[in-house]
This record gives C-alpha cells, structure tokens and sequence, in this order.
C-alpha cells in the first residue's frame, strides 16, 4: 500500500532571493501554495541596490509570509 502525502505549504530559501527565489515562491503561489520564506536563509545578487527588498515586498504582496 502506498500512502498518500499532500503538501499544501512550503518553506523557500536559498539563492538568490532578487531571481530563483522569487521566481520559485512566485510560482508556488500562483499553483495555491502557502509559502514561508526565512530571510536571513536566503542571499541577494543586487545587481541594482534594493533588489532583495523589492523581491521581499513583491512575495509579501503576493500573499508570501517572510520570516
């Protein structure tokens, strides 16, 4: 017998939080996904100064929880 997991809520961190993370939790998102990001688990390119902010507030926006 097989079991059946259903995961609904996922936690992200990682590199980096202006590109693959935000495009990752964006994602999980738009299928339904509650996300979590820890923030001090994740590092920022900043090709330009406050891209990580501005990826924060966007996954904030979009309904992420940001710890």
């Amino acid at each position: 017998m097989k079991a059946l997991i259903i995961v609904d809520d996922l936690t992200i961190l990682g590199l980096a939080t202006d590109y693959c993370v935000k495009a990752t939790v964006l994602d999980a998102r738009d299928l339904g996904f509650a996300v979590t990001v820890f923030e001090n688990a994740c590092r920022a390119v900043n090709l330009s100064p406050g891209d990580s902010a501005k990826a924060l507030a966007t996954m904030r926006d979009a309904g992420v929880r940001v710890v």
